[in-house]
């Protein structure tokens, strides 16, 4: 009965042993994850590098350009039923979903493959949807804004932001956006300067954008002149060539009054301050959540301490000797090893098929040079962490592989040199002294 008893306990303290590395296995990536989170994730060098191998600061204005265009003109703009025509197959993702819940799957599979026509009152749930309304511009948009080209708004974007003032104020905005996080008390503020922005508004480029507009206007009336004293009136439509040289010298003035109404230090979180969203301070908790985060960041930075502790208790339950030391470490730490690196090819391969899914179904509204810009940063970011979680993977994977060779080869009884042999003893019973030796447990020796 007590061998029994002894049995059952030696199996249960090795159960525990085993299920003690499982957790180290679960709890390790989680720490690692977490850890190359603090230190890459939350760094604005990070984001920095990103946007530069994108060139970002170079494309911005061509970026910004096509989606303004896309925003305004997305696919199938006025596009409606009559003479064959078939919004449907233009609308995005949302409103096609949004159309075949309003027709039902068989109805909006034929209608969107052309085998049939749609009924009235077909057209007229679709039209609901945003699908054949025949104004796909953007709501509010003024129309003078709506007849200039990608290559229009390019040029204008480009001699209002160049690239090194873009960059020197997206480089502000992270710097402050990781001090608000990193600074319990640091104000809630983003600003940029815009006081160059607002000299080229006022000045010689700020006029040819202007003129760039007017000229893309359709042409006026004949009987047309423009009221001076309302700088609005100027972008109406295109005035007849003699008629320019009353119009040019009004441009800076007006330029120069609507600057007025930029600040010198313009405050990102203004609005959201002023709604209120940024309270979270009242929100009933105790702290604040940038204490709250940073606290997390501390407890992440402590947190590798788990897994030693966990493999401590490992050693203090099933280890008596040095080579069950060796395997009950070497073994759970080339597998948490093979874990983190199995974790890493997954974030690098499941990024780029997430990438790709929402490369198919993109919304008509943004941009497929927009979305794939924004997709080089995340890719860049992500791939990196992947590749900074895989090599900590591989380290960890040869420590413990290291671990368990050595095993192999601590505690082997060493054998001696053949000798002559001498002459036989008589024989004795062997003494009855019992075995106190100490002896190797645990299911790896």
């Amino acid at each position: 009965m007590l061998e029994f008893l002894g049995a059952l306990i030696n199996f249960a303290i090795r159960l525990l042993a085993v299920l003690l590395c499982l957790a180290f296995l679960v709890t390790i990536v989680i720490v690692l994850l977490l850890v190359n989170a603090d230190s890459m994730l939350l760094s604005p060098a990070v984001y920095q590098n990103a946007l530069v191998r994108e060139r970002i600061y170079d494309r911005l204005p061509s970026l910004a350009a096509e989606q303004i265009h896309t925003s305004m003109h997305p696919a199938g703009e006025g596009m409606t039923w009559g003479g064959g025509s078939n919004p449907l197959q233009y609308a995005g993702p949302e409103a096609q979903s949004c159309s075949m819940e309003a027709l039902g799957d068989q109805a909006f599979r034929d209608i969107l493959g052309g085998l049939r026509a749609p009924s009235p009152q077909e057209i007229s749930a679709m039209e609901a949807c945003g699908v054949g309304g025949g104004d796909g511009g953007a709501d509010g948009a003024p129309e003078f804004f709506k007849v200039l080209s990608i290559d229009q708004w390019g040029s204008i974007l480009r001699a209002l932001l160049p690239a090194d003032w873009l960059q020197a104020q997206v480089e502000s905005v992270l710097h402050q956006t990781f001090t608000i996080l990193d600074t319990p008390g640091a104000p809630l503020a983003i600003t940029i300067d815009m006081r160059d922005f607002k000299k080229r508004l006022t000045g010689p480029a700020g006029t040819e954008a202007i003129l760039q507009i007017i000229q893309a206007l359709p042409a006026c009336a004949a009987d047309y002149f423009p009221d001076l004293s309302d700088p609005s009136s100027m972008l109406e439509c295109r005035p007849p060539d003699e008629m320019m040289v009353f119009v040019e010298p009004g441009i800076a003035p007006a330029l120069a009054e609507a600057a007025k109404t930029i600040p010198d230090q313009l405050d990102l979180l203004e609005p959201v301050r002023a709604s209120g969203a940024l309270n979270l301070e009242q929100a009933g908790l105790p702290i604040g959540p940038r204490q709250i985060l940073q606290i997390g960041r501390r407890i992440v930075r402590l947190s590798p301490i788990v897994c030693v502790v966990i493999l401590f208790l490992v050693t203090l339950l099933v280890v008596r000797s040095w080579r069950g030391f060796l395997r009950w470490w070497g073994l759970p730490i080339l597998a948490a090893g093979i874990c983190v690196l199995l974790t890493a090819l997954v974030i690098w391969v499941g990024l780029d098929v997430a990438i790709s899914l929402g490369r198919e179904n993109l919304p008509a509204s943004i941009s497929p040079g927009v979305y794939d810009t924004g997709a080089g940063i995340l890719v860049y970011i992500a791939h990196r962490y992947a590749l900074v979680t895989g090599g900590e993977g591989i380290v960890l994977g040869f420590i413990g592989l290291g671990l368990v060779v050595l095993s192999f080869f601590v505690g082997r009884p060493k054998h001696p040199l053949p000798a002559s042999a001498p002459p036989a003893a008589p024989y004795a019973p062997p003494p009855s002294v019992t075995d106190d030796t100490p002896r190797a447990s645990g299911i790896f020796g």
